[in-house]
């Protein structure tokens, strides 16, 4: 390393959960979607710039689901719908299609294509009244067509859409034929094939350095007991049945490592372990595998340090040394990682890296003046993230994005972008912990995997099948395969993302789908045995599908102190309260979250709001109400500036009035404003979103989807709705 530079390891961590059902289809389409999309593109992209070193995670489930499609031309659901002829198409498979071929962002993968646009418009304008049989039928034979094609061509990244079959395709744009439709099949499973021969070349090349996760992704501490949870939660409710299994997590690594050598040729020196999960007992399993280092989120370094722990603190790796058990640990500065994740889609290209630079060189700063220059040769910024899901949100897929950044970082004289590996090789002697706080990724704890009605029931009958295994296996009645294939699905179910979906944290249009997949895993046990399925099985575990949000009415007249602060104890008692922190996510989980509660109430005159944060905001921050119901008025709150603001569309232009700046931010947010003012009537409902933004920026939104929505009370109503 060049002296005066920082190091900068950035991961990308590449996984998909086990689709493929007993049947032998996979039952959704992400992993052929992600494989040529984004796990070939982004290794493209860093081939132009061969200063730039990055660290990929690759998921053992991940790479045996892309080894199938490619070695065994194994096919999903979408790829069936797709292969099959428009012309003989039946209503049933009609249907399916709607339901899942515009399943994509709609800014960058739709909008931008002009006949895709067309279909999708056609889509949203019958779907609101019409029945899907109706739907189905309003669709003919070449828009079908059509669709299947678009549906599959979107989903290749921009750097495989140089190939040159593909770019006719995209040329060609609509009237897509049967032979159209088979060419792109087979240029998908090409670029399928590509996924491991190029991470190969990469790797062995130097440019980047492989990890790996144990096998099917689980939480290693939950599996080695998964009462562990109530140490890093203590008011946690657990499940009925206490699961004790080291051996199963035992059984993931091993089997993940060997998986991983017979693909690479020879096994990695690191691993992210699932969701960042980390617990004494779980890295001792990874030590003795074989593993020099394991990286995992800052805040668990915070709970480990307690009041000794300060933010440059994570800048360094550290030799955790527990027993026999001695591994190099590194911790994600979860603000950059989120930046890139969340954030940074939303910005113009030259910003966000300019941003991302400016923030580097002031950790650079931060640590010179602590600790001089000639010290830096023992610090690294590490930047971990999803390296699938967050390119849907950015142009073009994140490849100006990408392109970019690595120019930036190529040409930066105090940042050089490294490997863990190599971070190690000069490391010196680093920083030692006897312990480490149990906990993942989120919130430093295992809650969005243990604790809520589902994810407990989830558990219990897990625990419950892989008693029933372990009894049967004694008998001796079965034969060394059918055991083995038994415990395969044992080992599929206990992956982190049946339960990332249980709960009320995170919620998509799959959430059906991922139920059953998980408990028809679990049934195969039994069938595989010869035995009865257990009724349990049959029954959903998800409640409630997709968006759970439910608008929620104020019970009376609330007469709030605007002061900012939590005045008396019956200020907004009667008002409606939406708990912001627990609201459903998508596939992506965003750790720097900033709102916590809202509060919604009235009198005969104001709208009152009120918001409760989980952390301050910047000064910078402005709080936006958008109305949408009746009509669309936007209400933008700046306390920096200390005024409240309206706008409303006047024809091409916003008609601006500054009203009475009613609010005030202290430990919380209050907010009033009389309805007058939004031309609302008693009776009318009136809908809106609130939201939170910095430097014109969107930071956060809620709800997601849906109107918080209110009907506008009159004088009377406290005669009608009261409480006590």
């Amino acid at each position: 390393m060049e002296s005066g530079k920082l190091a900068l390891v950035i991961m990308w961590h590449q996984h998909q959960p086990y689709y493929k059902s007993g049947e032998g289809v996979y039952q959704m389409p992400w992993v052929r979607f992600h494989s040529t999309k984004d796990y070939v593109d982004m290794l493209r992209v860093l081939e132009e710039f061969p200063d730039i070193k990055q660290n990929i995670n690759l998921v053992p489930s991940l790479l045996a689901q892309v080894q199938d499609y490619v070695e065994n031309r194994a096919r999903d659901n979408i790829l069936m719908l797709t292969e099959k002829p428009a012309n003989q198409l039946t209503l049933e498979d009609k249907k399916k299609i709607l339901d899942n071929f515009f399943l994509a962002n709609v800014d960058t993968m739709i909008k931008p294509y002009l006949r895709y646009r067309e279909l999708f418009l056609k889509f949203k304008d019958l779907g609101s009244y019409e029945a899907p049989e109706r739907q189905a039928s309003s669709f003919n034979e070449q828009e079908y067509r059509d669709l299947q094609v678009w549906y599959n061509l979107t989903w290749i990244g921009m750097e495989s859409r140089k190939r040159p079959r593909i770019a006719r395709l995209f040329k060609k744009g609509q009237g897509f034929s049967e032979n159209d439709k088979k060419m792109l099949v087979e240029e998908i499973y090409k670029i399928m094939g590509e996924v491991v021969p190029l991470h190969k070349k990469l790797w062995y090349s130097g440019q980047i350095e492989l990890s790996t996760t144990p096998f099917y992704h689980p939480i290693l501490p939950l599996l080695c007991d998964n009462y562990i949870a109530r140490e890093s939660a203590p008011g946690v409710q657990l499940p009925r049945h206490h699961f004790v299994h080291p051996e199963d997590a035992e059984a993931q690594v091993v089997n993940g490592l060997r998986y991983f050598e017979s693909l690479f040729g020879r096994l990695p020196q690191g691993m992210w372990p699932a969701e960042g999960s980390v617990s004494v007992e779980a890295l001792k399993i990874i030590v003795r595998n074989g593993i020099r280092w394991v990286a995992t989120d800052e805040g668990i370094l915070a709970h480990t340090l307690k009041q000794e722990f300060n933010h440059l603190k994570i800048y360094q790796p550290y030799l955790l040394t527990t027993g026999e058990a001695r591994i190099h640990v590194f911790f994600r500065d979860h603000y950059l990682s989120d930046a890139i994740g969340f954030v940074y889609s939303k910005w113009a290209t030259e910003r966000a890296v300019n941003d991302f630079i400016q923030r580097i060189h002031a950790i650079r700063k931060m640590l010179v003046d602590r600790y001089g220059e000639e010290a830096l040769n023992r610090f690294v910024v590490p930047i971990i993230l999803d390296g699938e899901n967050c390119w849907e949100y950015y142009p073009e897929d994140g490849k100006p994005f990408l392109r970019a950044l690595y120019g930036a970082l190529s040409e930066d004289p105090f940042i050089e972008t490294t490997t863990f590996q190599e971070v190690l090789q000069r490391a010196g002697d680093p920083p030692r912990l006897t312990h480490i706080h149990p906990g993942s990724w989120i919130n430093s704890n295992f809650d969005i995997w243990i604790g809520s009605e589902e994810d407990n029931k989830s558990w219990d009958i897990l625990t419950e099948t892989r008693n029933f295994l372990e009894k049967e296996a004694e008998l001796g009645l079965y034969s060394p395969e059918v055991l083995r294939q038994a415990w395969e699905k044992i080992y599929i179910a206990e992956g982190s993302d049946w339960n990332w979906w249980y709960g009320d944290e995170h919620s998509s249009a799959n959430d059906l789908e991922f139920d059953q997949l998980y408990r028809q895993h679990l049934m195969e046990v039994y069938h595989l045995l010869g035995r009865d399925v257990p009724t349990v099985l049959y029954q959903t575990i998800k409640r409630v599908h997709f968006d759970r949000f439910v608008s929620t009415r104020p019970k009376n007249f609330v007469h709030p102190v605007l002061d900012g602060k939590s005045t008396h104890f019956y200020e907004w008692v009667g008002a409606a309260v939406y708990d912001v922190s627990k609201t459903p996510q998508t596939a992506m989980h965003q750790t720097t979250r900033l709102l916590d509660k809202i509060y919604v109430g009235f009198d005969a005159g104001h709208l009152y709001l009120r918001v409760d944060f989980l952390q301050r905001p910047d000064p910078l921050t402005e709080f936006i109400i958008a109305i949408k119901r009746p009509r669309h008025i936007t209400l933008v709150v700046s306390p920096l500036r200390g005024v409240l603001e309206k706008y409303e569309p006047t024809g091409e232009f916003q008609k601006k009035e500054n009203l009475p700046p009613t609010f005030k931010l202290n430990q919380v947010l209050e907010v009033a404003v009389p309805f007058d003012k939004l031309q609302v009537k008693p009776g009318e409902i009136l809908g809106f979103q609130f939201r939170a933004s910095l430097n014109n920026q969107p930071l956060e939104v809620f709800p997601h989807i849906n109107l918080i929505e209110i009907e506008v009370p009159d004088e009377n109503f406290e005669l009608v709705e009261w409480s006590v």
